[in-house]
Formats: C-alpha cells, sequence, structure tokens
C-alpha cells in the first residue's frame, strides 16, 4: 500500500510537471529569433585595431602609419576596451620583417585577440 500512494504520487507529480513544460513551449513568451537581441557587428570600430605592416616594416593602424611605440600606446588602450586586433602583413609566404615581428610581439604581450588576414583591406581572413 506504501509503495502504491509513493507510486501515484511519484506520477502525478512528473504528468504534473510534463504538463507545466508543455504549457511554457505552447506560450507566447517563448525564445524565437524575432525576439532575439541583435548581434553585434563583427566589428565593432572603436573596439578593433586593423594592423599591417608593409614589407619595408612600415607599420599602419586603422590606416594610419604608426611608430612601434604609437602601435604599442594604440596596444595598449584596446586592452583597456577588451578590444580585438585584426592583423596582416605584406606577402604572407616570406618572413616577417622586424617591424612585423615586434608588433606581433606587443599584441602578444597585451594577450590581445587577434584575428589573421591575408590582405591589406582586411577582406580575406588567413588560412594557416
Amino acid at each position: 500500500m506504501k509503495y502504491t500512494i509513493l507510486f501515484a504520487s511519484a506520477f502525478m507529480l512528473m504528468t504534473s510537471c510534463r504538463q507545466q513544460a508543455i504549457d511554457t513551449a505552447n506560450s507566447d513568451s517563448t525564445f524565437s529569433l524575432e525576439s532575439a537581441p541583435p548581434i553585434a557587428k563583427q566589428a565593432d570600430d572603436a573596439n578593433v585595431l586593423k594592423v599591417y605592416v608593409e614589407k619595408n616594416g612600415t607599420i599602419f593602424a586603422n590606416g594610419t602609419q604608426v611608430t612601434i611605440d604609437e602601435l604599442d600606446n594604440q596596444l595598449k588602450q584596446l586592452k583597456e576596451k577588451n578590444g580585438i586586433v585584426w592583423y596582416s602583413r605584406d606577402n604572407l609566404s616570406d618572413d616577417p620583417s622586424r617591424e612585423a615581428m615586434a608588433a606581433v610581439n606587443i599584441i602578444l604581450q597585451y594577450e590581445l585577440s587577434v584575428k589573421f588576414y591575408a590582405d591589406k583591406e582586411f577582406t580575406k581572413e588567413a588560412n594557416f
């Protein structure tokens, strides 16, 4: 008798929970793509620093020529904003220049996320 009551109580509880889950799934408050918040842009310009290094060692940050010290300062500010670096350099098949290596070392020093590109326009992602 004790087990019968226990089994019946457990069955009623499971049935009640199942019905509540079905009711919740059918309600208007369910998740849908339309109600989801908009996805953030992949590249919020304020949080992305596009670093490009030419073969001769000239460094550009967001299209402006910079020194290695200026790049360091910009990367430090980017770190404070939890930003990301988009990095590319001229002629990926050759060994990197001293300046390209210095730029990468500073990026690594700040432990920034990096997305590598294969072109100066940052449209073609690099495949390594």
